[in-house]
């Protein structure tokens, strides 16, 4: 659904319930595609992050395009190896995603083939679909959510579905471009985006 807030006017959550995070340059290193599971590289400190908002009670839902599946670059299997490589390396350290959610789409790709015209879906970020769907999953408000994300995709996507949006300096850092969207406040990673919300860090 449209939301016409804008940056700066969405509050940080008195009750939060949901952290979103996208994945590509927030959890984990982002030097392309993804495409093995050896090329998954996590952040410092993000496993870490995760495993405090756990802790914390919050539920941890990742949303991520992941558009190299329509590009035939990889395949749900290959999705699904990177995908189990993250959540060992998370259970080992004590830290879950209690949820994931991802877009295989993109305007101009459908599997592996060019389209002859761009077909947008609800669910490719900035589109707010991801969000809905993750949030809708668990019966929360997106006012009871944060989103955390690296590009203006993440910023724009959190401004429609309304809820406040924290961007990281790692991945993109939100030079991607694509949108005008800044997010409500910027923090340097994942860690210290959590670092802020559990009260230990002031806002930038």
């Amino acid at each position: 659904t449209e939301n016409a807030a804008q940056p700066g006017t969405v509050k940080k959550p008195e009750k939060l319930r949901a952290v979103l995070i996208d994945r590509d340059g927030v959890i984990n290193e982002e030097p392309g595609p993804i495409l093995k599971p050896e090329a998954f590289r996590f952040v410092p400190g993000s496993i870490e992050a995760v495993a405090r908002i756990n802790q914390a009670g919050w539920l941890c839902l990742l949303v991520t395009n992941q558009a190299a599946l329509a590009r035939g670059q990889m395949n749900l299997g290959e999705f699904s190896a990177v995908t189990r490589k993250m959540n060992r390396e998370l259970f080992r350290s004590g830290a879950r995603m209690d949820a994931m959610y991802f877009c295989p789409h993109h305007p101009d790709w459908d599997a592996g083939k060019k389209r002859s015209s761009p077909k947008n879906c609800g669910c490719r970020k900035p589109e707010p679909g991801l969000l809905e769907k993750a949030c809708r999953a668990h019966g929360i408000l997106p006012s009871e959510t944060v989103m955390i994300g690296d590009t203006t995709k993440d910023f724009e996507a959190s401004r429609r579905f309304g809820c406040f949006s924290i961007g990281v300096r790692t991945g993109h850092g939100g030079q991607d471009g694509t949108c005008s969207t800044k997010p409500d406040c910027w923090q340097d990673d994942l860690a210290s985006a959590v670092d802020w919300l559990m009260g230990g860090e002031t806002m930038t």
